[in-house]
């Protein structure tokens, strides 16, 4: 075994189950702990291939994601999620570092036969209390937004609450409705929903929200994917302000950083908290506030429940952290884990 820095993140399940049409606080059946063991027993035998929920849409930033592995213990249960990556006629690509920008040389590798290039996530519920951490090892994407939607996806279409009936011609599968169990009734007035939001740190959002007349600047982190128009667009237009030369050779990803006076009130400030809470899900991606009077904006990010911690684990290779190994280590720092949430 061997000591190893995981970053740990909380986050709160909102919604797990199947709700009525238009209401959001509780499901008319399902639940975190039931789709967990569900997904357990559908996923049993199953190749990897085959766990497959949702095919993202085209100009989606989400890719597909494979349910590798569930390990329970006493405390709760572990899912270790594999994210594909994005390859090229059965190759994947790798960009010299030490070639020069305008002629860089690129080196394609060939994928297995069968194979998925990707990484690993995991993803540690304890499904009674209605919360869940991400941990992270030598990755920087926390794989959140894909396991959601994966989730999500399985709950509509492969879950145990799913009625299908004979299609039309043309169709390979129609659904009829969900039910609760199959002495239930078919219901077509509830839908498939599992949504998740950051946890945060008692304090900080308090006091800009009772702070907002005193914001007299907002600075902004945020990472732009230049294969979106608009994005690139804004990207354009920035350096176009700056009167800056913009480079020849363009990455699919930047990281970007401005500032700009603002005057706020509490519920502007409110609406940003909310919006970034739902959609967090990259390092780079923060709100600094700027109050008069001081020097340093207090930034979102520095009130989310999470922290790094040692955990002793083993690996199964240099990629993927063995599931069993991961858990012993949570339960040995318990304590100190479930203390950014107390």
């Amino acid at each position: 075994m061997a000591v190893e820095q995981a970053k740990i993140t909380f986050y709160k399940v909102n919604q797990a189950g199947f709700y009525r049409w238009g209401e959001n606080e509780n499901p008319e059946f399902g639940g975190a702990a039931g789709i967990l063991a569900e997904l357990q027993g559908w996923s049993r035998g199953k190749q990897l291939a085959m766990t497959k929920t949702y095919e993202p849409a085209d100009g989606s930033d989400l890719l597909p994601v494979y349910l590798m592995d569930i390990t329970t213990d006493q405390n709760g249960c572990l899912v270790t999620m594999w994210n594909q990556t994005p390859a090229t006629e059965g190759k994947v690509a790798s960009a010299m570092g030490n070639s020069a920008v305008g002629n860089t040389e690129v080196v394609m590798n060939d994928i297995p036969e069968g194979g998925i290039p990707g990484f690993a996530t995991y993803f540690w519920f304890m499904p009674d209390a209605g919360v869940f951490a991400s941990i992270r090892f030598q990755h920087l994407i926390t794989g959140q937004k894909p396991m959601q939607e994966f989730m999500e996806s399985y709950l509509g279409q492969y879950s145990g609450n799913v009625v299908l009936t004979e299609p039309d011609p043309g169709v390979d599968v129609e659904l009829l409705g969900y039910r609760q169990s199959s002495a239930h009734p078919v219901r077509t007035d509830v839908y498939p929903r599992f949504r998740t939001q950051l946890m945060r740190r008692a304090g900080e959002y308090d006091l800009l929200l009772e702070q907002a007349h005193r914001i007299r600047k907002i600075h902004r982190k945020t990472t732009l994917r230049l294969n979106r128009p608009e994005e690139l667009a804004f990207w354009q237009k920035a350096y176009q302000i700056a009167t800056l030369r913009r480079p020849q050779n363009l990455p699919d990803i930047i990281k970007f950083k401005y500032e700009v006076k603002a005057e706020m009130n509490r519920d502007q400030v409110q609406e940003i908290i909310n919006s970034w809470l739902a959609d967090h899900d990259r390092e780079w991606d923060d709100y600094g506030f700027l109050l008069s009077g001081e020097q340093s904006p207090h930034w979102l990010s520095h009130s989310i429940a999470r922290d790094e911690f040692p955990l002793d684990v083993d690996r199964n290779n240099l990629e993927i952290v063995n599931p069993e190994s991961l858990l012993r280590a949570i339960t040995g720092g318990l304590d100190e884990i479930l203390a950014l949430i107390r």
